[in-house]
């Protein structure tokens, strides 16, 4: 198996609770790409959010540590899961990972390759994985 680095949390809480560890390198479903993350941004409340933590909204699902935060991306695509033509491999790309997934505070993610936008030239990584979260508040 495929790995990489990561932070992760492995029970909930906060900041205090994350950890740079070795994880498993994502492989990507049907419909998804992977991408090799140049920047992930974390949203402030986060590591509070019940979403972070299971399979669903409310708190109910089942739990899914450890998680891996930060759903702001920017990075490159560097592998198509079944049925995905584009993002094309090398595409710089930014994007706002769906919270039930796990995030981008690692070496490579695996995402829906339609969350996906082409990165603005004018952006370098660090600010295009800024951009997502409050583009999707304004």
């Amino acid at each position: 198996m495929a790995t990489m680095r990561a932070v992760r949390a492995h029970r909930r809480g906060g900041p205090e609770q994350l950890v740079y560890e070795t994880a498993p390198r994502p492989r990507p479903g049907p419909g998804d790409v992977v991408v090799a993350v140049r920047a992930a941004s974390i949203t402030a409340g986060e590591l509070a959010w019940d979403a972070t933590w299971t399979d669903s909204f409310d708190g109910s699902g089942r739990e899914r540590t450890p998680v891996i935060p930060a759903h702001e991306v920017s990075g490159v695509v560097v592998e198509h899961g079944a049925g995905v033509t584009a993002p094309a491999l090398g595409a710089e790309v930014y994007g706002l990972i769906p919270f039930l997934r796990s995030g981008a505070a690692a070496e490579y993610v695996a995402v829906p390759a339609g969350i996906l936008a082409a990165k603005p030239a004018g952006l370098d990584h660090r600010s295009a994985a800024a951009v997502p979260l409050p583009a999707l508040t304004a």
